[in-house]
Parts: C-alpha cells; sequence; structure tokens
C-alpha cells in the first residue's frame, strides 16, 4: 500500500510526550548506574549487580525509543515537505521492518539458532532478508547511473544519499544498508524520469516473480530467505537489462 497523505496520522504519531519518555528513560538509567556505583562502593556487590542491571534495561528501551524518534521525525518532515510540493511523490518501496519477524524465522531455521541468541551480526543478516524483495532493482537501479535524490530531501540528506548510492555503485554498501540509513524508504522520485515509469511498472509486475523463481533455482532459498551478495546480483540483473531494453530502454546507461 502507497503512503499517502490520508495516513498521515496513523503513520507519524506526536513525537512530543516520546521525547518527554526518552528523556524520562535516560534519567532513569543514569539514576540506576549512579546507585548502582554506590552499592559497590559500599561492597553490596550483588545489590550493585542488581542496579546496574536494570539501569541496562531502561538504557536500552532508551536507544529503541530514541531510534523511532528519529524514524518519525525523518518521515514527519517528508510529509511536510511534500505538502509544500506541486508534485506529490509515493514510495516506490516502504519497508518499515514488519517482515522482519517471518526473515528471523527463516533465518533461524536455516541456521538452527533460537532467536534469543540472535546476535548484532545476525540481526543486519536478517534485515538483508527482509529487503530481499527490492535489493537487486535498486543495485541495479544505482548502477545503471538512474538514481538521484529525492526532491524531499534537505542539502544534507541529499549529499548523504549521494555518498550511499557511489558506495554502491563501488560495492562497498549493500542495498539494504541504504534502505535502512532511510528508514526502509525508497522514493519513487529517487528514479530518473527516463527510466521511473519502466521501474515502478516492473516492481509492481514481473519484478517479484522473477527473483521468487531466481531465490528457489539458483539459490535454492524462498523470498525473504537469503542473503544479498553481489555475485548473485551479477546472475539476477541480465532480468533486469532484458526487461528495461524490450521496454524501449538502454540498459548500459
Amino acid at each position: 500500500m502507497g503512503w499517502t497523505m490520508d495516513n498521515k496520522v496513523d503513520d507519524v504519531p506526536n513525537i512530543s510526550g516520546y521525547t518527554i519518555a526518552s528523556v524520562l528513560m535516560q534519567f532513569l538509567a543514569l539514576m540506576f548506574f549512579f546507585l548502582a556505583l554506590v552499592a559497590f562502593m559500599n561492597g553490596s556487590v550483588i545489590g550493585g549487580i542488581i542496579l546496574a542491571a536494570i539501569g541496562v534495561a531502561w538504557e536500552i528501551l532508551f536507544v529503541k525509543l530514541v531510534k523511532k524518534i528519529v524514524y518519525w521525525k525523518k518521515l514527519d518532515k517528508k510529509y511536510n515537505a511534500a505538502l509544500h510540493e506541486d508534485e506529490f511523490y509515493e514510495p516506490l518501496y516502504k519497508n518499515d521492518g514488519e517482515g522482519n519477524d517471518f526473515s528471523r524465522k527463516l533465518y533461524c531455521k536455516k541456521y538452527d539458532k533460537h532467536p534469543k541468541q540472535l546476535t548484532e551480526e545476525d540481526e543486519e543478516i536478517i534485515w538483508q532478508y527482509t529487503c530481499d524483495d527490492f535489493s537487486y532493482l535498486l543495485a541495479w537501479i544505482i548502477e545503471k547511473d538512474l538514481y538521484q535524490p529525492s526532491v524531499d530531501d534537505d542539502e544534507d540528506e541529499a549529499e548523504e544519499s549521494r555518498e550511499d548510492a557511489a558506495k554502491i555503485k563501488a560495492r562497498d554498501m549493500l542495498p539494504s544498508e541504504y534502505l535502512k540509513n532511510n528508514g526502509g524508504y525508497f522514493m519513487e522520485d529517487e528514479v530518473k524520469e527516463s527510466a521511473r515509469k519502466f521501474v515502478k511498472e516492473y516492481y509492481k509486475g514481473a519484478y517479484l516473480d522473477e527473483v521468487r523463481t531466481f531465490a528457489k533455482e539458483k539459490l535454492g532459498s524462498q523470498l525473504y530467505g537469503f542473503p544479498f551478495r553481489w555475485e548473485d546480483y551479477d546472475a539476477f540483473k541480465v532480468h533486469i537489462d532484458e526487461s528495461f531494453e524490450k521496454y524501449g530502454g538502454n540498459a548500459n546507461g
């Protein structure tokens, strides 16, 4: 479902209350860390450990809430910018992380891991899984020099996006990392106008079926169950090139 003005209230909450809550969480975390230090100084090791653990728990909640606030602020900024634009662009791709649970199950089953044992590195790979439905196409868009920053990006955001795109083209960054840096979004106007119609029609048409078939036949996997690898992209991108050529484009950029 596309990003529209109608769902602004549901998608972007009033973050003032969440900001106050985050400040309170940080205060509680610091307070428990201080109490833990006092307990250790007074010789109460067990008490200190318990208080420190509570402090860590509050700190984790604080970090998670701050990440959400940053994401909401960025999304709200895009909405507000769109209100002042003559032309409104929707996301070509939206990954808000809802598929993470499914990808996590596939990953845990594949590597015989328990969800509670997953490391930060595991979670990064799982995020790659959740981007299976767009990573190949995003890499192709950037490789063919069909990428441009969104009109909703300010100067700093546009420069950061250009730098990330350059890293992907040099294969120093994965498409999933770009999407993570942008809250899981890729706007339709991030594709140059010369190829925008093709990309939109192809993504909503044959593309996903081609990825599913490729994953099953070449990777022995299913969608949302494999990590992004450049050698796999090189094997798959011929499908995109062929579709673009049939559409009337020039796949050599």
